[in-house]
């Protein structure tokens, strides 16, 4: 496959998730009132994030450069470390940075993160949070087969 292919499909899968993300996080604002329950342990309940991951609390003005940052550095440190002809290498990649985008976006124009997604006793999270959780679960569970040899 020509790779200039290859990445403009990953850069459009990215940005298809993080449009799913956006969207969701505008309709929990729009349309959300209270909270919404579907099982005994499982809701849409909004709510404003400032810190990072668990709401650990950690200044914006140390958290978004981070963050900025961290979205600069994951794809060369990918590129370099992953084997992007295995299927799961692309997969992680694209749901980190998808996740990644979709939670600074917030950060820049809200100044935190809207999470809804409230499961037992877990911390809320959104979909950007399940993506990069994914992502990464990717990674450290399937390493030795992705990994650039």
């Amino acid at each position: 496959m020509d790779f200039k292919i290859h990445y403009v499909k990953i850069g459009l899968s990215v940005a298809t998730l993080v449009a799913i993300d956006r969207i969701s996080k505008l309709l929990i604002v729009l349309y959300l009132k209270g909270q919404m329950f579907f099982f005994p342990y499982v809701s849409f309940r909004y709510e404003k994030n400032t810190g990072i991951a668990w709401s650990i609390p950690i200044p914006h003005q140390i958290l978004l450069p981070i963050n900025i940052i961290l979205l600069s550095v994951i794809p060369w440190l990918a590129y370099r470390y992953l084997d992007f002809r295995k299927v799961l290498s692309i997969l992680a990649v694209i749901l980190i940075m998808a996740g990644g985008i979709g939670n600074v976006y917030d950060r820049i124009a809200h100044g935190y993160v809207i999470d809804f997604i409230s499961i037992g006793q877990w911390p809320v999270f959104n979909l950007a949070d399940a993506f990069l959780t994914t992502g990464i679960f990717i990674i450290l569970f399937f390493y030795g087969k992705i990994k650039r040899v």
